[in-house]
């Protein structure tokens, strides 16, 4: 966490500060807007300027230290270490400021350690001016995000024969409240239970029109429980899930899913809270204990008070991880018994298996900082004409070059440099009228897309998206 204390500061080899031999004792230029290079005209006639974007200089950082040893032998190794780390240099190094998150690219034009002969045994000042020819402040911890490619304009390319359809069964009876509010029931952890019923939400359901509105309107938690057409024995591992819409979650400190053998809790799964205003699946897994068997899940919220909570789509199936959601409403799959009120099915089978929805080639990059961060993109073949769209900024890259299996191109949005194999230029390769992306301050959608080779069908390209939070 970034602190205001100036704390320690790494650079090469050295750390200054706190604990050091090299105090720090003068810091300027870090906080510092650097010199803004500003297009400003004269308004002929006016009184006034025209003035175009504002953009800075480099950035300078000057940095005085005060070189504290047991003996002058061991302070004139300290000069010498100092000089050692601040020779001239052919590319900038990275400064970083441990305590403050923040990193800066630099190189040093300036060093002083003068000669104080009166303070000559143990004790001694120097001074460093440190140039940044990039002015960014970064963050010390580099983000990265990766998909495989999605929606190619060209459409996709299928096998002929697919393996066949595994089924996949949901014990859940009443999973998407549809109809009713039938085989799910309120329950109690501690204090006054809340309400279940069916509500039809004008922010839109999850799955269908319907939701299960869960309500708390008095102190106590608990939440809504599920009943299982399906008893689940020892040694099943059960995997549970929903999907949840908190419209606040102002005071929520957790939601659990449940595993139940009729009113006992047998498990209980903390999950990640959901962001508030939007649907968010949970999941979570238990392997029945010996002795027990499991009848029924619950998702709960450990908090107290007034609040609602919307349920769709829940699921509980034999599986040791998150499977695909099922109810008998979806294309290619059957209720058991009555609709909305049995056990439901995907069905087996041998037909073409286009996969499940899902956010395969979009990334979401947050950029923490205040100031546009420029993202490096590296795209992983096979895969032909690959692009990257922005859609909250319009920006979009399109390569129009082929990706064999096994070849990659690395994108630096801020140097403009396209590289092949991280090494051979390839910025002839960009389609003219591309816009380069930059990741703005806040959430940013990256959407990739690509068409697959033919002959390689099932090896996915790849995108990978580095980035620090960024400030000026």
């Amino acid at each position: 966490m970034a602190q205001q204390r100036l704390g320690n500061i790494a650079w090469g080899d050295l750390t200054f500060g706190p604990g050091t031999p090299y105090a720090v004792s003068v810091l300027a230029g870090l906080d510092d807007l650097p010199d803004v290079r500003a297009d400003d005209m004269a308004r002929e006639g006016q009184h006034g300027d025209y003035t175009g974007p504002d953009y800075t200089g480099a950035r300078t950082i000057t940095l005085g230290l005060t070189m504290v040893a047991d003996d002058p032998d061991a302070f004139r190794q300290l000069c010498l270490d100092l000089r050692a780390a601040t020779q001239p240099q052919k590319a900038p190094a990275a400064l970083q400021f441990l305590q403050q998150d923040t990193l800066v690219w630099a190189k040093v034009r300036r060093r002083a350690i003068p000669y104080d002969a009166e303070n000559l045994w143990r004790s001694g000042t120097a001074a460093l001016e440190l140039y940044c020819a990039d002015p960014y402040l970064y963050g010390l911890e580099e983000w990265s995000a990766s998909t495989t490619a999605y929606s190619p304009s060209s459409g996709r390319t299928y096998p002929l024969v697919y393996a066949g359809v595994p089924e996949l069964t949901n014990s859940v009876l009443n999973p998407s409240a549809e109809l009713d509010a039938a085989n799910v029931a309120a329950y109690s952890s501690a204090g006054t239970a809340p309400t279940v019923a069916q509500n039809t939400p004008g922010f839109g359901a999850r799955y269908g029109v319907d939701t299960l509105l869960t309500t708390w309107t008095a102190s106590g938690t608990g939440g809504a429980k599920y009943t299982l057409g399906t008893s689940y024995a020892a040694g099943v591992a059960v995997r549970a899930s929903a999907w949840v819409y908190l419209p606040s979650v102002s005071g929520i400190s957790a939601v659990n899913l449940m595993f139940f053998n009729g009113t006992t809790l047998l498990q209980s799964v903390s999950v990640t809270t959901p962001a508030a205003a939007t649907w968010t699946r949970i999941d979570g897994g238990y392997t029945v204990a010996s002795g027990q068997a499991v009848t029924h899940i619950g998702v709960r919220l450990t908090t107290t008070g007034a609040t609602t909570m919307h349920l769709d789509g829940v699921m509980a199936t034999p599986a040791a991880t998150t499977q695909p959601y099922v109810d008998g409403d979806q294309m290619g799959c059957i209720w058991d018994g009555t609709p909305h009120a049995s056990t439901s099915r995907r069905v087996a089978g041998t037909n073409r298996q286009y996969g499940t929805p899902g956010t395969s080639g979009q990334i979401t990059a947050t950029n923490a900082g205040a100031s546009p961060a420029y993202p490096t993109l590296r795209i992983d073949g096979p895969v032909a004409n690959p692009s990257v769209e922005q859609p909250n900024t319009g920006a979009q890259i399109v390569i129009d070059a082929t990706l064999g299996d096994g070849e990659f191109l690395l994108v630096d949005t801020r140097s403009r440099a396209v590289l092949l194999n991280g090494s051979t230029p390839r910025r002839s390769w960009v389609r003219g009228g591309s816009t380069w992306p930059l990741l703005m301050p806040g959430s940013n959608d990256l959407v990739y897309r690509g068409s697959a080779l033919p002959g390689l069908p099932g090896v996915p390209s790849l995108l990978t998206v580095t980035w620090r939070d960024t400030s000026l």
